[in-house]
């Protein structure tokens, strides 16, 4: 646990604001890029059959085409949001990880989670989303923070921060959910008036049904 201290005192604060405002560095993106490379890698790796991570696509109502990955826990992963994916995995895996390791695991975590908030994506920007999302990095910050900190106050903070995650997880099931419905519905209500030979009242019913999803979204 001594070197998790070393870190934490060498990680300071002041380091983890820099980076969130920082998303012009080519070399920190070089590095982040390889990281999220690695990840995936892993991942596949580590994939078993009591714990299946599937792949779901789908097709926004602007044409644009999202993907996400799923467990039985939830979803560990967005093609978009990298950060958030990432994240993801370095949490998992610190659960099983060894002390040496487990500072270099947090470390690993403080572009990403510094950048959250940047690099989510338009549509699952909601209030509740960007709420977990602001506690998930005042956790990581009180983590970081406490250099003093004993071996079990770091296994807590580090709990505090998983589970603030798994809050983030919990309503990014929801908000997926969500849209996929409200999209569904309007497909559904422009087919029926299509059937009718109503094709002004088919476009009209799915616009409406669409405007949902607008109001889905935190408005800046």
């Amino acid at each position: 646990m001594k070197s998790i201290k070393l870190f934490v005192t060498a990680l300071t604060v002041s380091s983890f604001m820099l980076v969130s405002c920082d998303n012009g560095n080519k070399k920190t993106t070089e590095n982040v890029d390889e990281t999220t490379e690695k990840v995936a890698s892993k991942m596949e790796d580590n994939e078993k059959p009591t714990d299946e991570i599937k792949t779901r696509t789908y097709k926004m109502k602007d044409g644009k085409i999202i993907v996400y990955n799923l467990d039985s826990k939830g979803i560990v992963g967005f093609d978009d949001w990298n950060d958030y994916t990432v994240v993801n995995y370095e949490l998992a895996e610190i659960r099983n990880s060894q002390e040496a390791t487990i500072s270099q695991r947090i470390k690993n975590m403080n572009y990403r989670i510094a950048n959250l908030g940047n690099s989510i994506p338009a549509w699952l920007k909601t209030e509740e989303v960007m709420e977990d999302v602001a506690d998930i990095q005042k956790e990581y910050k009180e983590l970081i923070e406490d250099a003093d900190a004993s071996e079990d106050e770091v296994k807590e903070n580090l709990e505090e921060l998983s589970e603030q995650f798994d809050d983030l997880r919990e309503e990014l099931n929801e908000t997926v959910k969500k849209y996929t419905e409200i999209h569904a519905d309007a497909i559904e209500e422009f087919n029926e008036e299509i059937k009718k030979g109503k094709i002004e009242a088919a476009i009209e019913e799915y616009n409406e049904e669409i405007k949902k999803l607008d109001k889905m979204i935190e408005k800046e």
